[in-house]
């Protein structure tokens, strides 16, 4: 069964590897702007911009509280509602013996939804991604910024190679992504 000519076009892709941060970054703004396709930048260090302010821990208190409200509620309803039992005089709505579990639970909230939140934000779980097999994201690793470009069709291919080339690019590589 043969894939259509868009199909094989949108698997082209390039990796292109720069030996300085300014020229990669050149790159990724020319490419950005003619619009070819997605672009990404695999680089050695963090980027020199200010990182974004995450959410996360926003939404790790909200859940938390949401737990532990849950778990007071619950057990509000079980010991008044649904089976009281009277213990030694004891009033069935007897609130400060629901905070330990209440509070507990609500821990419990916030660790889960701090992990499964960062995993999310990390872009976890990312199983397989064919640009990991190019020769070039081995060197990202170490001492080269690698511009890797999904084209969508082969003039946007065309384009990226020759403006990888306008900025300096030490190797361009034709790749399956």
């Amino acid at each position: 069964m043969s894939r259509s000519f868009e199909a094989q076009a949108a698997s082209k892709g390039l990796t292109g590897s720069f030996i300085s941060e300014e020229a990669s970054l050149a790159a990724l703004s020319s490419l950005n702007a003619a619009g070819v396709g997605e672009v990404t930048l695999f680089s050695p260090v963090p980027p020199n911009e200010a990182p974004k302010p995450s959410r996360l821990p926003a939404v790790a208190l909200v859940m938390g509280l949401l737990g532990a409200a849950a778990f007071f509620t619950l057990q509000s309803f079980a010991n008044v509602i649904a089976y009281p039992l009277d213990i030694g005089g004891r009033p069935p709505f007897s609130w400060p013996s629901f905070i330990p579990i209440a509070f507990e639970a609500g821990i419990l909230s916030v660790v889960l939804t701090a992990v499964i939140g960062a995993g999310a934000l990390c872009g976890l779980p990312r199983y397989y991604d064919p640009v990991d097999e190019t020769p070039m994201i081995r060197d990202s690793s170490i001492d080269r910024w690698v511009v890797v470009v999904r084209a969508r069709d082969w003039d946007a291919l065309a384009r990226s190679q020759a403006i990888l080339q306008d900025c300096g690019a030490r190797a361009i590589e034709e790749a399956e992504l």
